[in-house]
């Protein structure tokens, strides 16, 4: 079974909505599906980022946690 999740580093000038858009095309409120996978990018506050901003060293999930 493999557990790993696929995952992307965004590119530099990417915003959480154009990753969504280019990962999970087609998906409504693509965004916050994939914020809702990346916790870690919805609790980055100031002085970092407001939340959902993504840096390109960030490893952003492009796929739900597997089933436990």
């Amino acid at each position: 079974m493999n557990t790993a999740r696929r995952y992307v580093n965004p590119r530099p000038g990417d915003t959480l909505v154009k990753l969504a858009d280019r990962e999970l095309p087609g998906i409504d409120r693509s965004d916050e599906v994939l914020l809702s996978w990346n916790l870690h990018l919805a609790m980055r506050t100031f002085p970092v980022g407001a939340p959902g901003e993504v840096l390109p060293s960030d490893i952003v999930y492009i796929e739900p946690p597997a089933p436990q």
